[in-house]
């Protein structure tokens, strides 16, 4: 009988899920969500760490507080790529590759609901509840969030491929 021979392409895959997930960590920079029918756009480091603008007479007003669920996909694609890193050395090769698989496609669900995380402050909050408007719903996901659950999925997918072609 004839040996099945094995295919160049084992390395390749987590080395591609490597290059998606920092794709997806950079876009921490750009817009991640937007007001509807506005151009104001908030980048992913506004929406996690939270953020405030400084009005003439007010001072200082907080527009977002901290989200450890917007923070949550930035870690979660941060552990895919420490994964598919190991799965490239050969350590663990198929667990680690499957665990990579795991955690950046639930990171890309969790950039699909970045606008829904979002924490706006109290003020703002007990506004919208008296008027009975829900501020969630003013806010879609940009640009920035979008290629980050795009290159998050596809590196998943390409994390679960090392697990399948040897």
């Amino acid at each position: 009988m004839a040996k099945k021979k094995k295919s160049n392409l084992g390395p390749i895959f987590p080395a591609l899920s490597v290059l998606l997930g920092l794709v997806a960590v950079v876009m921490l920079f750009l817009p991640a969500v937007a007001v509807k029918n506005t151009d104001t756009t908030y980048t992913g480091l506004q929406i996690t760490f939270g953020y405030s603008v400084t009005v003439p007479v007010v001072g200082d007003f907080e527009i977002f507080k901290f989200s450890f669920m917007n923070l949550l996909p930035y870690i979660l694609v941060v552990g895919g790529i420490v994964f598919a890193v190991l799965s490239a050395m050969g350590k663990g090769s198929g667990f680690a590759s499957f665990i990579a698989a795991a955690a950046f496609i639930v990171a890309g669900v969790f950039f699909l609901l970045q606008a829904s995380f979002i924490i706006s402050n109290d003020l703002t909050a007990a506004v919208s509840s008296f008027l009975g408007v829900n501020l969630k719903d003013g806010f879609v996901l940009a640009y920035g969030g979008i290629i980050a659950m795009v290159c998050s999925f596809l590196a998943g997918a390409l994390s679960l491929l090392k697990v399948f072609v040897k």
